[in-house]
């Protein structure tokens, strides 16, 4: 049975973006709201970008967009995430078929002229409330442009008639008609009618992106010259403004699920310390003090735990105006417990998610992966468990820190399809998925899901190791009983001997024979667990299970039975196998030390001439690594460690190693070009600042050097470069008195 609050929208939208009609509870971005607005309604194009999950869907469908209509602009809200069709053609659909459009300009048309997007903003008309209003076209996530399955032909298309709208400029093909059709019509074509054409529309352009994806827009400045001139960056929302979109949505009247209510300060104040990452009552050690002192929320979490306290409300039928304290969440523990049910909620929601985008695609005709086809035959359950492992297993560090992981790598592991991933991203928002070096890397959206993962990770680990473990266990009884019975058959038959010689000394004879024999097979049985636990602790030594085989080798070398067993039956001296493990041991935590420090410097610490450093400095162990598993290994037989995984750490390393070297040129590549624009300027204080940046991402690595001297086309070592222009900056700002700023 449905209960009428069920119907009813909540003040809390979780994961999903802000709506046009939830403009009432949408809070914190006030200052936002009006800078873009007023920068919208000044420019003709700006660029608004952020990292994902900070809320640009929202501001610009509950903010910015209101705001527009009310100075008699009519947004249109536009995304590239069809790919069964052109680009342009895709556009052009909902831009005719907005509810705001209310005629079209048939001035000077003609069906010769190729459609665009440009004629079409020219001849469509809108209005809001019966009066004109301005287009403004906005494309959200712009970045699905680039990264969705689009063909090369319909993106240049589109980004050249989008440079048409924001340029100013007539397409090229209208032209050359004109010009053509004025030649051999010039009677016939009237100033008003060569006037029109030459009319530009006026319109406004938005384009949302990830801030991760902004190349992208720089690359297109040779279409549209001074594109990132007018760029607007969101940020994570401040304690203040997080306080405000935390308690104006609880106290907006109307009809929502839950009653008017409000936060108790105390309550107030743990939640914000908890989505900043702050938490003074009980500090994780391993936190450092920069972390702790963190100033940003980020709206996507504080959606997930303010919407978690409106579902109890909602449950527990609390009356209007209640006030929420901090035990009636449970306190931090509680507020963690919301981001871990969210996990354990999206993972078991996953299957039907996953079921509904393959339908989809199958209802619009578009072709399925093979392995689609089969995975959607898989019980629910059977997916869920796939989709854990995927995330738990290769997406978490040994160190418990987010991994990024390379798109073929998790197909081929896996054996899933790129709709399976992306339905980890787009639906269940559990995933983030980046651009690098032509291929997609995929990590866990949010370090704040971490706690959850790890969780669920190591308990299904112990409930897998119980099971196995009673498996093992089942199969020893099976085989303990078999025995029994094979024994007391060869008891019967001596029984049966005894009983037809009545002949006492043959009886004991007999006995004796048994028991030699049993004694014999018990000898058997123990050499024969001694070599297994061998076998075993070898192939823990394959596995890279050090912690596994170091102690069962320790264990063997104390006992002096399976010691001497090992010695006369395997010729094999158990002391000297230790040394050799324990000499790969030390190489292994070597490389596994020196990828999680790059790992740190990389995506935490975005040092990445240190972390560029670092991985190489993995790469070298690794090599060290697979000569000696070469020259400790005994010719003729199985190498000491699986050479899978040492591949595995080679590719890994060189994919981290050009990862970091192409962000580093990319960010080299953007200083150098703000430091030229600065100094252009006489603007020697932020020249020096961007000359500083380039000094940072020096690289030390003769190879990554030689790299960046050929992406920059340099004539000089970039080193003598930074130098120079760094002394130069220092003489002009010591002419104005001016410090040179720190590095």
């Amino acid at each position: 049975m449905i209960t009428p609050t069920a119907k009813l929208p909540r003040r809390y939208p979780g994961l999903k973006p802000f709506e046009r009609a939830q403009q009432g509870v949408f809070h914190g971005r006030e200052a936002d709201i009006e800078r873009l607005s007023n920068l919208v309604l000044r420019e003709r194009l700006v660029v608004l970008f952020s990292k994902s999950g900070i809320g640009k869907t929202s501001l610009l469908q509950a903010g910015v967009g209101p705001k527009l209509e009310r100075q008699d602009f009519a947004p249109i809200f536009l995304r590239a995430d069809k790919t069964d069709r052109p680009l342009v053609e895709t556009f052009q659909a909902v831009i005719q078929g907005s509810s705001l459009l209310r005629g079209h300009d048939n001035t000077a048309y003609t069906a010769d002229i190729q459609s665009s997007l440009w004629e079409l903003m020219k001849r469509c008309e809108f209005d809001l409330n019966g009066l004109p209003a301005t287009p403004v076209l906005v494309f959200d996530q712009f970045e699905e442009v680039f990264t969705l399955a689009h063909n090369d032909a319909s993106r240049q298309e589109f980004l050249t008639q989008l440079a048409d709208l924001v340029n100013e400029t007539m397409p090229e093909n209208t032209r050359e008609y004109l010009l053509s059709h004025y030649k051999q019509s010039q009677n016939e074509v009237s100033v008003d009618w060569m006037q029109w054409w030459e009319t530009q529309p006026d319109i406004r352009i938005i384009l949302s992106i990830r801030s991760d994806f902004l190349h992208y827009i720089d690359q297109m400045s040779a279409l549209i010259p001074g594109i990132l001139r007018n760029r607007y960056q969101l940020q994570a929302l401040s304690r203040e403004n997080a306080q405000i979109a935390i308690e104006k949505p609880a106290a907006a009247p109307g009809a929502y699920a839950s009653p008017v209510f409000q936060y108790n300060p105390t309550a107030l104040l743990e939640i914000i310390n908890f989505l900043a990452g702050q938490n003074v009552a009980d500090p994780d050690p391993l936190e450092t003090q920069s972390t702790r002192l963190r100033n940003e929320v980020e709206t996507v979490n504080l959606q997930i735990v303010c919407q978690d306290i409106e579902e109890r409300i909602i449950d527990y039928q609390k009356p209007a105006n209640f006030e929420v304290l901090p035990e009636f969440y449970g306190k931090t523990e509680g507020l963690k417990g919301s981001i871990r049910n969210f996990y354990f909620n999206q993972i078991e929601a996953f299957p039907k998610a996953y079921q509904d985008r393959i339908q989809l695609k199958m209802q619009s005709g578009e072709s399925i992966n093979p392995i689609d086809q089969q995975l959607r035959e898989q019980a629910p359950e059977a997916l869920r468990l796939i989709a854990q492992r995927l995330i738990e297993e290769n997406l978490v560090t040994s160190g418990n820190r987010r991994n990024s992981v390379v798109d073929d790598t998790l197909l081929d592991v896996y054996k899933v399809s790129p709709d399976f991933l992306d339905t980890l991203v787009d639906k269940s928002r559990l995933l983030r998925k980046e651009p690098r070096l032509d291929d997609f890397y995929y990590e866990i959206s949010h370090d704040t899901l971490l706690p959850a993962i790890i969780e669920s990770r190591d308990n299904r680990r112990q409930s897998e190791f119980a099971n196995q473990e009673k498996l093992a266990l089942e199969a020893q009884l099976a085989d303990a009983a078999q025995r029994r019975q094979e024994i007391e058959a060869e008891l019967r038959v001596a029984r049966q001997n005894r009983r037809m010689a009545r002949i006492v000394a043959l009886s004991s004879i007999g006995i004796l024979l048994v028991v030699g024999a049993f004694s014999l097979w018990m000898v058997y049985d123990y050499i024969r667990s001694v070599k297994e636990e061998l076998r075993d602790t070898e192939q823990n030594v394959q596995y890279e299970l050090f912690d596994a085989a170091i102690p069962a080798y320790d264990k063997m070398i104390g006992n002096g039975r399976r010691n001497w067993v090992l010695t006369h039956f395997t010729n094999k001296n158990i002391e000297s196998e230790l040394a050799k493990v324990k000499r790969l041991q030390n190489v292994y935590r070597s490389i596994t030390d020196s990828m999680q420090l790059g790992d740190e410097r990389f995506f935490r610490q975005k040092d990445y001439a240190g972390a560029l450093c670092t991985y190489h400095r993995a790469f070298d162990s690794i090599l060290l690594y697979r000569q000696l598993n070469l020259e400790l290994s005994l010719p003729g037989q199985n190498l000491l460690i699986d050479s899978n995984y040492i591949v595995k750490k080679h590719i890994t390393a060189e994919q981290r190693i050009a990862s970091a070297l192409q962000i580093l040129i990319t960010q080299f590549k953007v200083a150098q070009r703000d430091f030229e624009t600065f100094k252009e300027a006489n603007a020697w204080n932020l020249a020096a600042q961007k000359l500083l940046k380039m000094k940072r991402l020096l690289p030390s690595n003769p190879l990554d050097k030689q790299a960046l001297v050929q992406e920059l086309k340099l004539n000089e070592e970039p080193e003598k470069f930074v130098l120079k222009e760094l002394q130069r900056c220092s003489l002009q700002l010591n002419l104005r008195n001016i410090r040179l700023p720190e590095d």
